[in-house]
């Protein structure tokens, strides 16, 4: 949902101040720019420029996470990229939007409305493959103290 707000890192920020100290947060946001669609390139470029500069308010937020999180005191566990697979266009549409987003994208001048069309159902009738990279990350809230470190004196 961080992809979508007006203002990640206050939102970070209000989970910081809500988290019991040792807590963990995890969160899992896309990166938009990581999107790969099939077929012609320049309308799957075309697409993936609307979707970053008009569609998703936050388009790299999965790529800005960790920061975001450091940036606000939290202490960065892990993150764990996970990129997303769509070898049927149903599924794709229903996670990804395409047609929704190509119909937006067309009056928007990203994409001309037959050949973005034509670009759809090029995708319905034949091998269809996408992709996109979700950023799982781990952090524990501030002030956490791990026992381990404590224990041996290491970080």
């Amino acid at each position: 949902m961080l992809q979508h707000v007006c203002d990640p890192a206050a939102v970070i920020a209000e989970v910081a101040r809500v988290l019991r100290p040792g807590g963990r947060f995890v969160a899992a946001e896309p990166d938009w720019d990581t999107l790969i669609i099939s077929g012609d390139p320049d309308a799957s470029h075309a697409f993936r420029r609307f979707v970053i500069e008009q569609a998703v308010r936050n388009a790299y937020v999965g790529r800005e996470l960790p920061g975001l999180l450091t940036g606000t005191g939290f202490e960065v566990i892990d993150v764990l990229p996970v990129t997303a697979v769509f070898r049927e266009v149903t599924a794709a549409d229903q996670v990804l939007g395409l047609a929704r987003v190509t119909e937006r994208a067309s009056p928007a001048g990203y994409l001309a409305a037959g050949p973005g069309r034509a670009w759809l159902d090029r995708h319905a009738e034949g091998e269809f493959f996408a992709s996109m990279t979700l950023f799982i990350v781990v952090a524990a809230h501030p002030g956490h103290h791990d026992r381990r470190t404590a224990a041996t004196g290491t970080t």
